[in-house]
């Protein structure tokens, strides 16, 4: 092996699992992670910023990546399947780089250079293995190199007079205060909620789940009644992981085991956070038990099916027309329409307790103690 060859290594734990990272480092490192990455149009990002798009082979696309880094060290995020990683680290063994063995990275600094950050660089580190799609893996990167560390040490500054800002002191603890209440999103990133497909027999519920996880994992047949138990996978609605749960049909006149199947279902929506409710021609009576869901009005079969004016969203998994505008609203009835990873969110509760005890300081004018707080967060882990 030549001397000071750039080298690539798997930097998180090998196997399966829902985010890789691969390191390249050495000399020429970004020019190299260019040949294997194409960002995505009009937003190349700025150097040492993550920058998403596409790992190529040639004028392949394997799959979306993050790529972070510049000059001689950079980070490629990419889906934590081993085939996909194998074949990235062949790409760079084809361009001279030396393949090392998986371990951890002992080059990483938690801290950001710029916000001295090294508990929120921890945090992060033990996150990123659990996130499921590069929106999550996004939100967190950023809250590190932007985001909450620039929020935080920003506002710090200020209070110590290291820096000028036109914040006053109220809007400094409203930021604060916004940036804790995100954790709730983090928490949908990282946990995936449960949405629920239901509706009578034979409405195009299993049809509609294998279209929206892009696998034929329910079983479709023209004959009601062929789903008799619940299946759950998981689906991206524009980057949010959720379970999408496809459940049997529900009809009063249920016996023996479809009872058991209507009983089943029932749980599965008792559960959930959103609950889509198909109907295909015919309005669908709500029953009483499931006024108190978060419902979604789904006219099914739209290519065929009448016009059903009440409905929140009409689609046809056959065609795919509506499944964007479904993807929408199951998100906007959890509240995660718009989701600026770089916006200034916790992700951890630690986090979330530290930016709230700052904020009630600075309302009680206790600059000290809100200083402390804001010291915490960034560089303190416990």
């Amino acid at each position: 092996m030549g001397e000071g060859r750039p080298t690539a290594s798997l930097v998180t734990p090998p196997g399966k699992g829902g985010i890789a990272v691969v390191v390249l480092a050495g000399q020429g490192a970004e020019r190299l992670a260019e040949g294997v990455f194409r960002p995505n149009a009009g937003a190349p990002g700025r150097p040492g910023r993550l920058r998403l798009g596409k790992l190529m082979d040639g004028d392949d696309v394997l799959d979306e990546a993050i790529v972070r880094g510049e000059a001689d060290r950079v980070e490629i995020h990419l889906h934590g399947g081993p085939v996909l990683v194998r074949r990235l680290l062949e790409l760079l063994a084809d361009r001279g780089v030396e393949v090392k063995p998986p371990s951890a990275d002992p080059a990483f600094d938690p801290a950001h250079p710029t916000w001295r950050n090294p508990a929120i660089g921890r945090e992060m580190l033990e996150l990123l293995p659990r996130a499921r799609s590069l929106l999550a893996v996004a939100a967190i990167s950023q809250q590190w190199s932007v985001g909450l560390s620039e929020l935080t040490s920003s506002l710090h500054a200020s209070l110590t007079g290291n820096a000028q800002s036109a914040i006053s002191i109220a809007q400094s603890a409203a930021l604060l205060r916004s940036a804790a209440r995100r954790l709730a999103i983090m928490e949908k990133l990282l946990n995936p909620a449960e949405v629920v497909l239901a509706g009578p027999p034979n409405v195009g519920k299993s049809t509609l789940a294998n279209a929206l996880t892009g696998r034929a994992t329910s079983v479709v047949h023209e004959t009601p009644g062929a789903t008799r138990d619940w299946v759950r996978e998981l689906a991206f609605f524009h980057g949010v992981p959720v379970w999408l749960t496809d459940t049997a049909g529900l009809w009063d006149a249920a016996e023996a085991i479809d009872a058991e199947a209507v009983r089943r279902a029932r749980h599965r929506i008792d559960a959930a956070e959103v609950v889509c409710l198909l109907e295909a021609g015919e309005p669908f009576h709500v029953p009483d038990w499931m006024h108190a869901k978060t419902l979604l009005r789904v006219a099914s079969k739209c290519d065929v099916a009448p016009a059903m004016p009440h409905a929140d969203v009409c689609l046809s998994a056959r065609t795919g027309e509506g499944l964007d505008g479904l993807r929408r609203a199951a998100l906007a009835a959890m509240g995660l329409g718009e989701i600026d990873p770089a916006a200034p969110m916790a992700f951890t509760r630690r986090q979330a307790n530290l930016l709230a005890a700052a904020a009630d300081a600075l309302d009680r004018q206790h600059t000290p103690a809100a200083l402390d707080a804001m010291d915490r967060l960034l560089r303190r882990q416990w």
